[in-house]
């Protein structure tokens, strides 16, 4: 008994000594943290394709579809389309405010500091891939009631289907 008793205070302290002695590698981190932030640009090329199939529709769309849907409530249209550009836009801000203050360097700092301001930037990170996957449903939602369509790699606006 007093063998096991040994052998698991000899195993306890070990994994107390290395989870307190592994704070983790910064490097690791920031990897993750800066392919998160690859993955996410290509989003935010996604959304600024369909922020410019909104904003053709805007601008002759909606008329074509008056003529072909003379219900159509073209000033509301108009309107969810202007709310659904700012929140595009809206996104593309937040994403270029958070890679104009994103620092890769860690010169002075402790491995700690680096690895907390990597968390911290990784929690960041993780809040605009959610608000773009958000916004990309919402517009394809939208564009979706228009029955548009567009290739993912559109070259021109001629892509558009209506």
């Amino acid at each position: 008994m007093k063998k096991i008793k040994t052998t698991l205070l000899t195993i306890t302290t070990i994994l107390c000594m290395a989870a307190c002695q592994n704070e983790g590698d910064y490097k690791v981190i920031r990897k993750q943290v800066l392919d998160r932030h690859d993955q996410i640009m290509m989003d935010g090329e996604k959304a600024m394709n369909d922020k410019m199939m909104l904003d053709t529709l805007a601008l002759s769309g909606l008329a074509k579809l008056k003529a072909q849907q003379p219900s159509l409530d073209t000033a509301a249209e108009h309107q969810e389309i202007k709310r659904l550009t700012k929140k595009l836009d809206d996104a593309d801000e937040r994403m270029n405010d958070w890679m104009h203050n994103f620092k890769t360097d860690v010169d002075g700092k402790s491995n700690q500091q680096a690895v907390d301001y990597f968390n911290g930037q990784k929690t960041k990170i993780a809040q605009l891939d959610s608000l773009y996957k958000a916004l990309l449903k919402e517009a394809a939602v939208y564009l979706q009631k228009f029955n548009l369509k567009a290739d993912t790699t559109m070259k021109s606006m001629d892509h558009m289907k209506m």
